[in-house]
C-alpha cells in the first residue's frame, strides 16, 4: 500500500476526507453512531446529571475541537428509542480549528426541528432553516440559548459534518471573549442579560440546591446557579470567583398587557466556568433573613434565604399557603429539605418557616427548608386531669364551646384560624 492509500485509509478511519490536494478536509462527528466512543446515558439516567456528560471535553476529530457549554440542562450524549444523539437543551457548542486552519462549512443533521441556532460569533452565513453554516473563519460558536426558554424542548443532533481548508487573508478570527468584573452578586444582576461577568464570590451561600440549580446568596443579594454542574450543597460557603453570563428565568403571563413580567436572575454556564476557581467550605449551619409578610414580597429577594413567624399554613385546593396581615405566599417542600414523614398543616396553624424565596411563573412561593408550630403560652400549661383532650382555647385562655367564630384558638397546643 503507498503513502496515498495509507493516508486515506486513516482519514476514513478518523471520520475526516481528504481531497487530492489535501486541503480542504471533513471532519465528521457522527453522533448516532457514537464514532468518538463517549458515555451514552439512557433515560433511567435522567435524575444523575453526571451521566453521558460531554460539555467540558474537548471533541476532537481530524483537525477541529468540538467544546460546548452547558444551558438549561447538561450537555450529553443521550439514547432515544430512535437511537444515540447529542442531546443539548440551551448552551452553546464552539467549533476551533487547529493553527492554520479554517472553518468554511458546517452540516448538521438532527433528528427533529427543535435543535436551534439563534446566533453565531465568526463571520459566514447560516442558513438555520437547513442546518448549514458557511463561512471562513478560525472558531464559530452557534448560541443555542433559545432552547433554554423553551420548556421541554430537546436539541437532538444525530451528525455534524465539518468542512476545513488553510486558513487565508480573508479568515476572519473572532475577538478574544472579555468578561465584565464584578465584586457582589447586586452587581452581577444589574448586568444586561447575556453579558459574560467574573463574578466574585465572598462569603457566598448555598441556600440550597435542585437538580440543576442552587440558590446563592451573598451580603448584597442572591442569584440562582443554573446548570452550572458544580458540586454544591446547602450549607457550603464559596470564596473566590467564578466565570459565568448573567441569565434569567422571564415569565410574563400576559404578554399583550401593560404589566411588565417578572424576571429571576441566573447565573448560567461560560466556557470558563470551573469549580478551580473558588474555595468551598461545608456543612455550615446557614441564617435566614426575617421578613414580615409585606416586607418578603418583593422581586429583589429571589433566590435569598427567609425566614417568616407566626404565618398561618393552611391548605388552598392543590397549593399550601402562608398567610399573615392580609397577605399570602405560597409554600411547598419541592426541594425535600423537611423530614420524610412530616406533614405540612393543612388548618391555619402558626408556624414559624425557613425558605428560598421565588417565583414559579404564577405566584411568590417559598421552598421550605424548616418549619416549626409557633410555642404558646398554652402549650406549656398542664391542663387539668379532668379536661377532655381536644379542648379548644381561645388565645385568652378560655375554653370554647359549639360553633367557633372567626378569630385564632388553641386546640392541643397548636394553633389555628377559624374564617
Amino acid at each position: 500500500m503507498n503513502i496515498i492509500a495509507k493516508l486515506s485509509a486513516l482519514a476514513l478511519l478518523c471520520g475526516w476526507q481528504l481531497t487530492a490536494n489535501a486541503t480542504t478536509q471533513e471532519n465528521v462527528y457522527d453522533f448516532a453512531n457514537n464514532n468518538l466512543n463517549l458515555e451514552v446515558a439512557t433515560p433511567a439516567d435522567w435524575e444523575d446529571p453526571t451521566k453521558g456528560v460531554i460539555s467540558g471535553q474537548e471533541l476532537r476529530q481530524g483537525d477541529v475541537v468540538l467544546t460546548s457549554v452547558d444551558g438549561a440542562k447538561p450537555n450529553r450524549m443521550w439514547r432515544t428509542n430512535a437511537g444515540v444523539t447529542y442531546l443539548q437543551v440551551g448552551g452553546k457548542i464552539t467549533i476551533t480549528a487547529d493553527e492554520g486552519r479554517a472553518i468554511t462549512g458546517i452540516t448538521f443533521e438532527v433528528q427533529n426541528y427543535k435543535f436551534f441556532l439563534e446566533a453565531q460569533a465568526g463571520n459566514g452565513e447560516l442558513d438555520a432553516t437547513n442546518y448549514v453554516w458557511n463561512g471562513n473563519s478560525t472558531a464559530i460558536t452557534f448560541d443555542n440559548e433559545n432552547a433554554a426558554n423553551e420548556w421541554n424542548t430537546q436539541s437532538l443532533l444525530l451528525t455534524m459534518t465539518v468542512t476545513t481548508n488553510d486558513a487565508n487573508d480573508e479568515t476572519y478570527t473572532p475577538d478574544a471573549t472579555t468578561y465584565v468584573e464584578v465584586s457582589s452578586i447586586a452587581e452581577f444582576n444589574a448586568l444586561e442579560v447575556g453579558t459574560l461577568a467574573k463574578l466574585t464570590l465572598n462569603n457566598a451561600q448555598v441556600n440550597g440546591v435542585d437538580w440543576s440549580t442552587a440558590y446563592v446568596e451573598d451580603a448584597s443579594a442572591a442569584v440562582e446557579f443554573d446548570g452550572l454542574n458544580l458540586d454544591l450543597e446547602c450549607g457550603d460557603i464559596l470564596n473566590g470567583y467564578i466565570y459565568v453570563k448573567r441569565g434569567q428565568f422571564y415569565y410574563d403571563e400576559d404578554p399583550d398587557d401593560d404589566v411588565a413580567g417578572r424576571e429571576r436572575p441566573q447565573a448560567t454556564n461560560d466556557a470558563l466556568t470551573s469549580a478551580d476557581t473558588y474555595t468551598k467550605t461545608s456543612g455550615n449551619e446557614l441564617q435566614p433573613t426575617l421578613f414580615t409578610m409585606a416586607e418578603l414580597l418583593n422581586d429583589a429577594n429571589f433566590s435569598k434565604l427567609v425566614a417568616l413567624n407566626s404565618v398561618a399554613i393552611s391548605l388552598n385546593g392543590r397549593f399550601y399557603i402562608a398567610e399573615a396581615d392580609g397577605l399570602q405566599v405560597r409554600v411547598n417542600d419541592m426541594l425535600g429539605y423537611l423530614p420524610q414523614d412530616y406533614v405540612i398543616p393543612e388548618n391555619g396553624e402558626l408556624c414559624n418557616i425557613t425558605g428560598i424565596f421565588s417565583w414559579n411563573g404564577l405566584a411568590y412561593q417559598i421552598y421550605l427548608t424548616s418549619i416549626e408550630s409557633t410555642p404558646t403560652s398554652i402549650s406549656n400549661v398542664n391542663a387539668d386531669k379532668n379536661e377532655k383532650e381536644g379542648a379548644v382555647f381561645d388565645i385568652m385562655g378560655r375554653q370554647m364551646q359549639g360553633t367557633l367564630p372567626a378569630g385564632i384558638y388553641i386546640k392541643n397546643g397548636h394553633k389555628f384560624i377559624v374564617r
